[in-house]
């Protein structure tokens, strides 16, 4: 089933999609901008990162991958990460290409996974952690209604130094 948004679709990862995670995966100022960090990867290693997939996903981590409505072209990654079905909470992960930011793109992804989450997976929180030079990040996920809760001091390194990562969460009310 795919999730369908305002300007967006949901799918699922396909084999199709390998050049697309590796070119965001190697992308020195996506991997900057967010938290985690990762080694070069080839296209043999991506490729058996999508079918490992399949055997360990379970029902804790949505991954889906960003489609623009009007061609299907995929343009991201929106993942719903360390889902807690009891407690009602998950954490939220988005990226995009370069030339899909700024367009409405991500605003439209988050909101269609946040009304998902909530009037289907039945959660009522969900959050992001973002850098906190990761300005852009921050007034996306504010404009779809996220609140910043807190910082968590000197949590990621990056460039040589360590930053804090800030809280955001929304919830369903």
């Amino acid at each position: 089933m795919n999730i369908i948004g305002e300007k967006i679709t949901l799918r699922a990862i396909e084999l199709d999609d390998n050049e697309l995670l590796k070119n965001i995966m190697n992308d020195a100022n996506t991997e900057h901008e967010l938290g985690g960090w990762s080694f070069p990867i080839s296209s043999l290693i991506q490729e058996e990162w999508i079918k490992s997939q399949s055997k360990t996903q379970g029902n804790s981590i949505l991954r889906s991958i960003i489609c623009d409505n009007d061609n299907l072209n995929a343009m991201g990654t929106l993942i719903l990460s360390d889902i807690d079905y009891k407690n009602g909470n998950a954490e939220v992960h988005i990226k995009l290409v370069s030339d899909a930011r700024g367009k409405g793109y991500g605003s439209s992804a988050l909101r269609t996974i946040v009304d998902y989450a909530f009037s289907e997976l039945r959660l009522n929180c969900l959050y992001a952690h973002i850098n906190v030079y990761n300005q852009k990040s921050q007034i996306l996920f504010q404009n779809v209604g996220f609140v910043k809760e807190g910082t968590l001091r000197n949590r990621i390194f990056k460039a040589g130094k360590f930053h804090d990562v800030l809280v955001f969460s929304i919830l369903n009310e």
